[in-house]
């Protein structure tokens, strides 16, 4: 990430109205999955707007008038740690300079564990030089050079290993700081782990070492260098795979088959199920993998998208019920896309989890209801607003929005409770006509096109009668941003042509929008999230549906057609998609019962997209 940027991902507990009481906060093993707490510090909350405005001047203001350099969020963030992320340099040291504590601990680390998240080797010179300790874990077992294998910067592994940190040390569920570069394919900073003593082999808790992470997330350079430091190449996992079976089920690399097979991979080894890599490879339509290994071009299996849709769905609320068992999070995930998949389920007359269903309006209602006085208050005073949890950081609008849009596609009736948040949400936009988000959560919290386009669908839905001028107001705000604004990413093009749609745009309008995301297609009828990554089904799902939903293409079209053959033949038999974790791993990791380990919720998301663009090539009951 850039500097000015403040990087790093978290998935926020908006049942924030259910404070931590005294005796959990301290407690010594709270999690990221645990309620927050209320914020402390005195001009905390300003401290930390200022912070993430970058405004220096404010900074020091509001220290020379006593504010709390060690203020904390609700969160347990300090000011330092949005700093330290924000490669905000000025800032950090005026928090330094004014008492900040480098070694802050929170479930979430410490500031050098945020900076390392985003690269900032600067950052880390200053929390060293105060005495940051460099050698430190989470509560989960995550520690710095973790973060920072993740993020790739060459100049703060070496600042990490000069310390004489244990490279080889591993988190609850097995991950090493070697597993993160593999994710990553940081090849540079894999090297400097290996030389520095990094086991090449060390698995995880599903027994997957980094050179299965690796060829499943398409790396063949990272492979290679495996290779090279004498990788077994034979090893297999807990299911059965081996590197070769993850390279050509996943990877779509045929480089990294290659350089498997030329490391004395058996091309005939075969999974539980009978399949060798070439098989997998022909199944999944990745044709030059398949040519390498001798195998068939193409399958000539068939799928049916009623049938693997069913099938996703399954696995979606299943994973839904654990999450909401395991958290006290409301999450942009679960709570958000995931009800929004499951309502257009029903829509086709599907049969969905009606228990799960009433148990997640129960918890919205409930997070609602206890929200609306401070909501209202909000709205009236500008110095309440400040209360408002987690508006400091700017995490506002990603919260309220995707709880909004999935109350919204589940036609959640609105009252009272749902009018004071959407009003509170309306009041986010910026002077642009956008709404934006302070902590990227790559994928699906990585574009503004994406907040200011649920943002308009839950304003659309819930945006209270009595605010109907100031409403329509804001959305053509928002639509001529969307109209001007440049996109990018697979994000930026579904999002705009959704929002355009939600603003009121016509189809004319909406014409530069569709053209430009039907020629993302690739040739194998998927659509990758950046140039240069792979297809998967995160974009493709989310391109589909965007087309279908305010594109106006037809899903009997050849290209909507085409995109629906790349999802059926990608789909696990267990009915998810694979999408590979880039997202920052701020938060403590927490199984929700779905598959892909350390990937799981880029996967459940990419098969909630996926899920949908399925859905919507069926008639509506």
């Amino acid at each position: 990430m850039r500097p000015g940027i403040l990087a790093l991902a978290v998935s926020l507990p908006w049942a924030g109205m259910v404070l931590a009481t005294p005796a959990q906060h301290q407690q010594d093993k709270r999690r990221s999955t645990d309620p927050p707490i209320a914020a402390k510090g005195k001009l905390g909350q300003d401290l930390f707007m200022a912070v993430g405005r970058r405004d220096l001047v404010t900074v020091q203001s509001l220290l020379k008038q006593g504010a709390d350099a060690n203020a904390r969020n609700g969160l347990e963030f300090t000011p330092l740690y949005i700093a330290a992320a924000s490669h905000n340099a000025e800032a950090m040291k005026a928090l330094l300079d004014a008492g900040a504590q480098p070694d802050a601990d929170s479930p979430y680390g410490t500031a050098l564990t945020f900076a390392a998240m985003t690269g900032n080797a600067d950052g880390a010179r200053m929390l060293f030089a105060k005495g940051a300790k460099a050698d430190t874990a989470r509560v989960d077992g995550d520690t710095v050079l973790m973060m920072a294998a993740q993020a790739g910067n060459p100049d703060f592994i070496a600042e990490m290993l000069k310390r004489k940190v244990d490279v080889n040390a591993t988190s609850y569920n097995g991950s090493s700081a070697l597993s993160y570069a593999a994710r990553m394919g940081h090849v540079e900073v894999g090297r400097m782990l290996l030389e520095a003593g990094a086991k090449p082999d060390l698995a995880d808790t599903d027994k997957q070492t980094p050179l299965m992470i690796a060829a499943k997330a398409g790396h063949p350079e990272f492979v290679k260098m495996l290779l090279k430091r004498g990788a077994k190449v034979n090893i297999r996992d807990k299911k059965g795979w081996t590197p070769l079976m993850f390279a050509a089920g996943y990877g779509d690399s045929p480089d990294s088959v290659r350089a498997l097979v030329g490391a004395g991979a058996n091309a005939g080894a075969k999974d539980s199920k009978g399949r060798t890599a070439a098989t997998l490879a022909s199944d999944r339509g990745y044709r030059e993998s398949a040519e390498v290994l001798g195998g068939p071009k193409a399958s000539a299996k068939t799928r049916n998208a009623r049938k693997a849709a069913a099938t996703s769905l399954i696995l979606l609320e299943k994973s839904m019920t654990a999450f909401s068992r395991g958290t006290a999070c409301i999450s942009c995930h679960q709570e958000g896309l995931g009800r929004m998949t499951t309502a257009s389920a029903k829509l086709r007359g599907m049969l969905v989890d009606r228990e799960l269903e009433k148990a997640q309006i129960g918890r919205l209602r409930g997070a609602l209801g206890a929200l609306q006085p401070l909501h209202e208050q909000a709205l009236a005073n500008p110095e309440v607003m400040k209360q408002v949890p987690l508006i400091e950081i700017n995490e506002t609008t990603p919260g309220y929005s995707w709880m909004l849009a999935g109350m919204a596609a589940q036609n959640d009736q609105p009252n009272a409770a749902t009018s004071a948040i959407a009003m509170v949400l309306a009041r986010q936009q910026s002077p642009d006509g956008s709404w934006t988000f302070s902590l990227p959560r790559v994928p699906m919290q990585s574009s503004v096109f994406t907040y200011t386009a649920i943002a308009a669908r839950s304003l659309n839905a819930y945006g209270p009668k009595a605010n109907a001028s100031e409403t329509k107001n804001r959305l053509g705000k928002a639509k001529t941003w969307l109209l001007n604004t440049p996109a990018k990413t697979s994000d930026d093009l579904a999002f705009r042509l959704l929002g355009l749609k939600w603003t009121g745009a016509t189809i004319e309008e909406r014409r530069k929008a569709i053209d430009e995301l039907l020629a993302g297609q690739r040739p194998d009828g998927g659509w990758s999230q950046m140039p240069g990554m792979h297809s998967d089904a995160y974009a493709t799902g989310q391109a589909l549906y965007a087309l279908a939903v305010a594109g106006g293409v037809q899903t009997s079209s050849a290209e909507y057609q085409r995109g629906v053959k790349y999802l059926l033949r990608t789909q696990d038999d267990d009915g998810s998609w694979f999408v590979n974790k880039r997202a920052i791993p701020a938060n403590n990791y927490f199984d929700a019962e779905f598959p892909h380990g350390e990937s799981q919720y880029a996967s459940f998301n990419g098969t909630c997209w996926a899920t949908l663009a399925l859905l919507e090539t069926m008639p509506k009951k």
